[in-house]
């Protein structure tokens, strides 16, 4: 049933009460339920191969929700024509156009989507973007990691992009980072942490705050996620990096671990120098306005363990922060 509401047209649906995650032998592996959800603006030129590529998995979703995030392009009529293709894709439509952020409103779209989920039985969450190609196995592996591994939280699979005609590792960020374009959760995990945080930098929030209450993140390499747009090509990449600085301040990274972090793009990403400088303006004019913090002060001092951990950690050739449970830091 589709209700209209503050100019958003969206399923009604059930309540989403957490449960326990079903116990599932190896053997039924593939009855594990999974809904995704893609926040679309301006996407009819990719979102086909995207949606035709879900539709080819071997695991198919329970439903597939979309949001059209208020685009003026064909992409409604994509969206309607595969509905019509399949009934478990779900439209979700905004006509109030806004043009594209990220970051919050990405989250935005996603929890309209959210909302639009009918059914509470479902083992795993899926927040793709709208410009991906997933191998027809994807969510079948998906799905084994979560069955095999009961205290993975976050799963996904290795970024690639087009490069002189060869798919080769999108080097955004760590190797070991779920990317926000492609992000699965275990349900509980996923209510464990409070769901996804109204912020630019949610998508390493969300990794980190997995681990604070007792939840395992992988990055599984062997599994190709293919981006037809490079990171940047919509917002422009200092515009990107002014947004991570706004993130880091909103995480209470605080001065000095954001300075490290700054210093590093600078030298590894382009436009080398000008990078880095972007990430400490973001950083600054996010302190200057008062931003509100994401994250209340115990995630934060356990955020800032992490990441100087992580830092020191490269340089030593020591591992990652291990993942306490709440009561050890609290």
């Amino acid at each position: 049933m589709y209700i209209c509401a503050n100019g958003y047209f969206f399923v009604a649906s059930k309540s989403k009460e957490s449960r326990k995650p079903r116990s599932i032998s190896p053997g039924q592996i593939e009855t594990m339920r999974y809904i995704i959800i893609i926040p679309a603006y301006n996407e009819a030129e990719f979102l086909p191969r995207t949606i035709e590529a879900i539709t080819q998995q071997e695991l198919l979703p329970q439903e597939l929700i979309i949001v059209n995030d208020g685009s003026t392009d064909a992409t409604a009529s994509v969206i309607d024509e595969f509905a019509e293709r399949f009934p478990w894709i779900k439209p979700v439509h905004s006509y109030e156009d806004k043009g594209y952020a990220g970051g919050a409103k990405i989250i935005q779209a996603f929890y309209r989507g959210y909302e639009a989920i009918q059914s509470d039985d479902y083992d795993f969450l899926v927040k793709i973007d709208a410009d991906l190609y997933l191998e027809p196995d994807y969510f079948q592996r998906i799905s084994e990691h979560f069955a095999t591994k009961p205290k993975l939280g976050l799963v996904g699979g290795m970024l690639l992009t087009e490069k002189n005609g060869k798919w080769v590792y999108e080097n955004i960020s760590d190797r070991d980072h779920v990317k926000g374009a492609y992000k699965a959760w275990r349900k509980p995990a996923f209510d464990d942490m409070g769901g996804l945080k109204h912020t630019i930098g949610w998508d390493t929030l969300d990794e980190i705050l997995l681990q604070y209450y007792g939840w395992e993140v992988l990055v599984d390499e062997s599994l190709p996620v293919k981006h037809y747009r490079p990171l940047g090509t919509k917002t422009g990449l200092v515009r990107v990096r002014v947004r991570i600085g706004y993130s880091f301040f909103r995480m209470r990274y605080g001065f000095w671990i954001s300075l490290i972090s700054a210093a590093k793009t600078a030298f590894r990403n382009e436009p080398y120098l000008l990078s880095g400088l972007a990430v400490m303006w973001g950083f600054v004019e996010a302190w200057w306005r008062g931003d509100a913090y994401a994250v209340n002060e115990a995630e934060g001092r356990y955020i800032r363990r992490f990441r100087l951990k992580r830092m020191l950690g490269k340089l030593s050739g020591l591992g990652p922060l291990p993942s306490p449970s709440t009561k050890q830091l609290d």
